[in-house]
């Protein structure tokens, strides 16, 4: 382990701390390793779960093997947590499987993943399990499988254990799910499910059909409004649907589930998730977002309110104006680690992360271990003879560029913001706030396509 010394915290330390990209595909996997990423993660973007299949992962596998990489790599994928617990029901909640059934399906997925991972790239793997909806006691069992199976075999029991618990806010859910694009976004990846016309937050799925994209991501009905007997041919709605409204799926509430009497995300949810994940044997832990609080732009770090952050959520304003939101606030984030590492794991922080937010956490909590990314390290996909894609999140991918703006200092200093971003009243003056207070830091703005230029 280098000994390097850590902006803005005395002395020297040990650092080993890496940036997790996920990525889809092997030339994906060869931008996320040039830009510096450590840890290389593979997923599904097209779906909510990011469930990828076992021979794609092996091609990443082999991608990240042949390419040239300066420090160690690990691999990692999760096992989606469609295969733990529930089904759906009608109106989006979650429907609990048999505890055999759910403890089974999900060591016998961690077994797959792990073996496609296989341990030519590094002899550490990390499995990745996604515990959203779960009470600490059902989670525990979950968990403390998986590590007791994967611990038990001959070639992977060096595999890691990476429990992810899904931060939410849902006073800003609340406020944001029924806007045009959010609605919009969540057609797209299916987050729906059918209802009466009278149930709160319904609408007709007709008016959003132009989201709907078939098995290959193509639009499935393009400008055209199907009608009724359309949605149900195309799957988009249940073959014995009596009407074409809908509604978008709902967020497992903590409350539900006993993890918090709040209404977010808070220590005491922390605290609870990090002791169980604990007691089952987990090697860490991630914090993340959904994927319903990812598209209305609800991230997991705030930079708003705290004196040591310079704010530039603020001035990360989509098209349509929607602001980027965060949950977890610095002391809350400083808390986290705290606890993961009294507990012997390793902290884990994702959900929509920015490279502004990743250059201040980096240097105010030195003793975090993980970040994790990937719409902050895509662009738009450029094709010579393609053009180029639509922006939506089937459609975005891995930049280098963009990853070497959320890997930790000892790897480089580089802040990258986007274009649009840089372009708000304000933005500069806060951008130059930022370095005076790291003036270590070089800043790029990045266009759509992730081509960076140096920010005067």
């Amino acid at each position: 382990m280098s000994i390097i010394g850590i902006p803005g915290m005395p002395g020297e330390v040990g650092a080993d701390r890496r940036l997790l990209v996920s990525v889809f595909d092997p030339q994906e996997a060869r931008e996320a390793v040039l830009g510096g990423a450590r840890i290389i993660d593979s997923e599904d973007p097209r779906s909510a779960l990011g469930t990828i299949k076992p021979r794609r992962i092996m091609d990443i596998a082999d991608a990240v093997l042949a390419a040239r990489r300066d420090l160690p790599v690990q691999l990692s994928t999760n096992i989606g947590e469609d295969q733990l617990l529930f089904r759906r029901a009608e109106n989006g909640l979650a429907l609990p499987k048999s505890a055999y059934e759910r403890i089974g399906k999900a060591s016998q997925a961690a077994l797959g993943v792990a073996l496609a991972m296989g341990t030519r790239v590094h002899p550490c793997g990390i499995v990745k399990v996604g515990l959203d909806g779960m009470r600490a006691g059902e989670l525990a069992d979950v968990l403390g499988e998986i590590t007791s199976t994967l611990r038990r075999t001959e070639q992977l029991s060096h595999t890691r254990v990476m429990s992810v618990l899904f931060a939410q806010d849902l006073d800003l859910w609340d406020a944001r799910k029924a806007l045009p694009q959010v609605r919009r976004a969540l057609v797209g990846l299916r987050e729906y499910y059918p209802c009466e016309s009278s149930t709160p937050g319904a609408f007709d799925l007709a008016e959003y059909a132009d989201a709907l994209l078939d098995a290959h991501g193509g639009p499935l009905f393009g400008s055209r409004r199907p009608d009724l007997v359309e949605l149900r041919a195309s799957g988009a709605l249940p073959a014995d649907s009596a009407g074409g409204f809908v509604a978008v799926n709902e967020p497992f509430a903590h409350g539900s589930y006993g993890l918090t009497a709040g209404r977010r995300t808070d220590r005491e949810a922390i605290r609870t998730m990090v002791e169980a994940s604990a007691a089952a044997g987990a090697d860490a832990i991630m914090v993340d977002t959904s994927i319903l609080l990812k598209v209305a732009r609800i991230g997991l770090v705030s930079t708003a309110g705290s004196p040591e952050l310079v704010d530039l959520d603020r001035h990360d304003t989509d098209r349509h104006g929607l602001t980027r939101a965060g949950i977890l606030s610095l002391e809350e984030i400083r808390f986290f680690v705290e606890l993961c590492h009294a507990h012997g794991m390793e902290a884990n922080l994702a959900g929509s992360l920015q490279s502004h937010q990743a250059q201040q956490v980096w240097r105010l909590v030195p003793e975090l271990d993980q970040l994790s990314a990937r719409g902050g390290v895509s662009a738009l996909a450029r094709d010579p003879y393609g053009g180029t894609g639509r922006g939506t999140r089937h459609e975005r991918t891995v930049r280098r560029t963009l990853v070497s703006g959320l890997v930790p200092p000892e790897q480089g200093s580089r802040l990258v913001v986007p274009q649009r971003m840089a372009e708000q009243p304000g933005a500069l003056d806060d951008v130059a706030g930022l370095f005076k207070r790291h003036p270590d830091l070089a800043g790029y703005s990045a266009d759509a396509y992730g081509v960076l230029s140096r920010l005067s």
